[in-house]
């Protein structure tokens, strides 16, 4: 019996270890209520990363649907799907979907490229993906797949076509081309909007 309460007590010991250091994986400095915010760069509750009198909490541990802020001694809660995002103190930032935190990779081009973290992502070339999209900041984000991401743009022939060509994978779509020091699917938009990189003099 002392065994199996021994047993008992490291595991509960490991788990509480394990919560505090998995809760504290990263800090938030503050959240973005709209897309709108996000543009401006009106960032709500800003605590500096060093305001130790404000926190925010993801809750992600638990998946839980909302984030608290705990200003002071009052604590606030916000429901994720009503929430835009926010940035940590790396000074990443992460939009939400639903209770999902997708990071955005590349902020300023047309398609925005988004990253759900996992820790055991899919590997090689696959079909299976953790990346998302979106057409700018107030629409929508949805998986990225070559069927979404062909039905996003219904009247562009050439880009469909460019996509068929460069993308056998679901994975595929989120190359980098060093080169232009872009996301290969936003090169190949502008290249089928006619809006071609020139070489400065």
């Amino acid at each position: 019996m002392h065994s199996k309460q021994l047993k008992l007590f490291f595991t509960v010991l490991l788990l509480i270890i394990s919560f505090t250091l998995f809760s504290q994986k990263e800090r938030v400095r503050g959240i973005y209520r709209t897309s709108e915010d996000f543009v401006k760069g009106n960032l709500s509750f800003d605590n500096n990363c060093n305001n130790q009198n404000l926190r925010i909490r993801l809750n992600d541990f638990f998946s839980k649907k909302y984030i608290t802020v705990k200003k002071g001694d009052s604590r606030l809660k916000y429901l994720k799907k009503d929430i835009f995002g926010y940035r940590n103190c790396k000074n990443d930032f992460f939009r939400f979907k639903g209770k999902t935190e997708l990071l955005l990779l590349n902020a300023g081009e047309q398609i925005l490229i988004y990253k759900h973290i996992v820790s055991k992502p899919p590997t090689g070339r696959t079909n299976v993906t953790n990346y998302y999209f979106s057409l700018g900041n107030n629409s929508s984000v949805q998986t990225l797949t070559i069927k979404n991401l062909k039905n996003a743009f219904p009247s562009n022939l050439i880009f469909k076509n460019f996509i068929d060509a460069n993308f056998t994978y679901n994975t595929d779509l989120a190359a980098f081309d060093e080169a232009n020091k872009i996301y290969k699917i936003n090169m190949l938009l502008k290249e089928s909007r006619g809006e071609l990189f020139h070489d400065e003099e």
